[in-house]
């Protein structure tokens, strides 16, 4: 014979809720921190992230786009990764009450991860 399920015998959804996994905490600290990062840069920086994250273009075709050397390019994205990497880590240690060590640690498993992690959060 099957039990009966009645709404009194089941604990409402917030009482059955478990804390957050703290891999999950941490990817959202990562996302929001990542998100502050890209908010914070000057309108022109967002622009060449998006459109290589976002649309997809290459150096080359953002080289031709901003009539600038692809170089010039590279060199850009590539100070740009650095900021948001670097703005990231500032709002991920204010996020997270980590010690430096373990902090650093996230962060070099993040650095390896961190285009596609630009992509997602702009797809998003």
């Amino acid at each position: 014979m099957m039990a009966s399920w009645t709404p009194a015998s089941t604990p409402p959804v917030a009482e059955r809720r478990s804390p957050p996994a703290v891999g999950t905490s941490v990817e959202i600290a990562f996302r929001d921190a990542l998100l502050e990062s890209l908010d914070g840069l000057p309108l022109g920086d967002r622009n060449l992230i998006s459109f290589h994250y976002f649309h997809g273009l290459g150096a080359d075709q953002l080289a031709e786009m901003f009539s600038t050397h692809r170089a010039a390019v590279v060199r850009q994205l590539g100070r740009i990764r650095e900021r948001l990497l670097r703005d990231t880590r500032r709002g991920l240690a204010a996020r997270l009450p980590l010690p430096k060590d373990a902090l650093d640690r996230v962060l070099d498993v993040a650095r390896g991860r961190f285009d596609v992690a630009i992509a997602r959060v702009l797809r998003a």
